[in-house]
């Protein structure tokens, strides 16, 4: 999916009140040009409109809060996968879980519910046939906080 996929709703919006977008680079954050400061923004450069046109057909990618990755430095190291079931609550699990119909289960494993966390992982959802490696969330882009 190209960023311009991903935030269509937003660059229209911005584009329909007569502005060009800008990407904060602190949380990668859709908003007008000029609502922000130049050297805050992705594209601060000489040739701004050619970078808005490169990194909207760029594909799209995911990035995880500072304070997401943080906690998943704390998980202990066998713990390998997380989840999010029907309820929206987010699990994590030692081995491989598999999809049922409105959760996940790994063969002889205690569910380990992540609510008492303040943790948003917003990039793992219900929909996804597979579950989150932890190391695969480890690799994603750092931000200081989500859009």
């Amino acid at each position: 999916m190209k960023n311009k996929e991903k935030y269509a709703k937003e660059i229209m919006e911005i584009a329909c009140n007569g502005s060009s977008i800008a990407v904060t680079k602190k949380c990668r954050r859709i908003a007008p040009c000029g609502s922000t400061f130049c050297e805050e923004c992705l594209f601060c450069s000489a040739n701004c409109k050619e970078k808005v046109r490169e990194w909207s057909e760029s594909e799209y990618i995911e990035v995880i809060s500072k304070r997401d990755r943080a906690f998943l430095e704390y998980l202990d190291t066998i713990i390998h996968y997380v989840t999010r079931d029907l309820n929206d609550d987010l699990y994590i699990y030692i081995s491989k879980p598999h999809k049922l119909i409105d959760c996940w289960e790994s063969e002889r494993e205690a569910d380990k519910i992540l609510r008492m966390f303040n943790i948003d992982l917003p990039m793992v959802k219900w929909e996804d046939n597979e579950p989150w490696l932890i190391e695969d969330l480890k690799k994603l882009e750092v931000v200081e906080e989500y859009e």
